[in-house]
């Protein structure tokens, strides 16, 4: 099957949501330096009732006739027929919600509960069948990267892969055109359908492009080299602000040619949760219904709790967007209907515990004394203006917000689904399953660059006595610690060079031990020629080669 027929998607597990989105595996060339990244992002899918989003709750539709085969519902449409069950929905625990569904598809079968397992793979079957229906594709065809949190273990790794195959198993199934009997089908060894595992941080950084490498130019002109890009490593800040908590993740993106990220620092605050946000708002509204109406025990009865919350999480989105709104529910409790009129300020001033938490948390990253290039967001809460207003303009008032087209609520989905359209554009995805017992097979080992190389102009007649002086002149193109293999396109601007020559050269950098080196000089270049575009390649075999203005490549070692 050739990559051009793979649908690359991106599966955002949140702690209370799940989000699928749909990548483009069409090869795009990248914007010049300096302008803004406008290719068109990946779309996130929509379920059935409208959202972008897909709550992790699962239920029984029991409104089908007797005898009818049972059918699972998803999202809000579980989460009413829980309350109709008189069953809790939201955990206390907003964290555990996705976590359970996992443990549940990997580990209940064997443990003898069918029905929570039953639940479990139907949610990611859901999940498949949403992005099947949108592509118009076979749930064979499907390629995922599924996002993890920073702190998740090798066994949860495996246990997400194991469930989301399991899930487009159920779907390839449930698909099958001779309408047998439904069973488990296995996926086969070579339709490895997650192609890669990562933290949601890193995902919001693809999300933006901070991982896309461009040809940046090496200027030779005017004496002393430089390059475009002021800095071989960036520092960004990732704000994840979700149901769960508030976590702020450092990354440093430590070369510029091979994306590579690097965590620095990583913090979580549970209490800052978009749970305890919605709970706040609850508890105001209960509490004004019942001093309006002189009744008790509102919250103590799950149905109207149940709504309350909905309305309450309604009202709090709606506040990303409007001054004011009101949380109406008809019919409440005992027949009276619920109409509590919230403004922003009154809102903010709610949450402001909850704000100042955050501050102290996010407050750390500047006391550290870092600059950070840019710092994003994801996440609902970080659509409410009060948590803009303390990132933007309170905290980080000089950072770069990246993309401004990436919905905070939907960058890892996004970028989950970008790093699954680049995986399948270069055909680099496994072959081999990987739902077995190890995630190792999703994951691939790289060998890292043990010295640097770089370009540098050395003189006719110097190229041993003053080469030290030379190189350190130089700019590096590929530097130690970069994963191999690694392959790097500048454009080198130069005067004239007389008697000189372009030179590719090993770089000792900081590395006192590593003698500079004269690898190789690019001679005949064309008298008028202002400039060339130089592309090197290094192997993880140690082989290195080199290509002019797009020719034929030369191997140097």
């Amino acid at each position: 099957m050739g990559t051009e027929e793979l649908i690359p998607i991106g599966i955002d597990l949140g702690s209370l949501h799940a989000r699928v989105a749909i990548g483009n595996i069409a090869h795009q060339k990248l914007p010049s330096k300096g302008s803004v990244d406008t290719r068109p992002l990946p779309n996130v899918i929509s379920n059935a009732q409208g959202s972008r989003f897909t709550l992790a709750l699962v239920g029984i539709d029991k409104s089908l006739d007797d005898g009818a085969e049972e059918r699972h519902v998803f999202g809000e449409a579980a989460r009413r027929a829980l309350a109709r069950d008189k069953k809790p929905s939201i955990s206390k625990d907003p964290s555990s919600m996705i976590r359970e569904l996992i443990k549940s598809s990997s580990s209940m079968a064997d443990s003898g509960d069918d029905e929570k397992s039953k639940n479990a793979a139907a949610f990611f079957q859901h999940l498949s069948e949403l992005a099947c229906d949108a592509s118009s594709s076979h749930p064979s065809k499907l390629r995922t990267v599924v996002s993890v949190p920073v702190a998740c273990t090798k066994e949860e790794q495996i246990g997400i892969v194991q469930s989301v195959e399991c899930g487009i198993s159920e779907a390839m199934a449930a698909r099958k055109e001779d309408g047998a009997k439904k069973k488990k089908m296995k996926v086969e060894e070579e339709d490895n359908v997650v192609i890669g595992v990562i933290s949601d941080p890193a995902a919001v950084c693809i999300a933006h492009g901070l991982t896309e490498s461009e040809n940046e130019a090496v200027d030779f002109t005017g004496g002393a080299a430089s390059s475009e890009k002021a800095s071989s490593s960036k520092n960004v800040l990732v704000i994840d602000w979700g149901a769960s908590g508030l976590t702020a993740t450092h990354i440093r993106c430590t070369s510029s040619s091979s994306g590579l990220l690097s965590i620095v620092r990583h913090e979580k605050d549970a209490s800052c949760s978009g749970v305890a946000i919605a709970e706040t708002l609850i508890a105001h509204c209960a509490s004004m219904f019942e001093r309006k109406n002189k009744v008790s025990g509102v919250l103590e009865s799950v149905k109207a709790h149940h709504r309350l919350e909905m309305a309450c999480e309604s009202a709090v989105r709606t506040l990303s967007r409007a001054p004011t709104t009101t949380v109406t529910v008809d019919g409440l409790f005992e027949g009276i209907d619920c109409s509590v009129p919230i403004s922003r300020p009154r809102f903010d001033m709610m949450i402001n515990g909850i704000l100042r938490k955050a501050e102290t948390l996010l407050s750390s990253f500047v006391v550290d004394g870092e600059e950070f290039d840019a710092v994003l967001v994801a996440g609902n809460v970080c659509d409410m203006p009060s948590a803009t207003n303390l990132i933007r303009t309170k905290l980080f008032p000089n950072a770069s917000a990246g993309r401004g087209d990436v919905p905070a609520d939907e960058a890892v989905a996004i970028g989950c689904a970008r790093h699954a359209a680049a995986i399948l554009s270069c055909d680099t995805h496994s072959k081999s399953n990987a739902s077995g017992e190890d995630i190792g097979d999703t994951a691939r080992e790289v060998t890292l660059c043990p010295l640097t190389i770089g370009v540098c102009i050395v003189e006719a007649g110097k190229e041993n006595g003053e080469l030290d002086a030379a190189i350190s002149k130089g700019v590096p193109l590929i530097q130690v610690g970069d994963p191999l293999p690694s392959n790097v396109t500048r454009t080198i601007n130069f005067d004239d060079l007389g008697s000189s020559s372009i030179a590719i050269v090993q770089m000792n950098g900081e590395d006192s031990k590593v003698k500079n080196k004269l690898i190789g000089k690019i001679d005949g270049i064309e008298a008028d020629a202002k400039s060339i575009e130089v592309t090197v390649e290094l192997t993880s075999e140690g082989s290195l080669s080199l290509s002019i203005n797009g020719g034929e490549s030369c191997k140097l070692c």
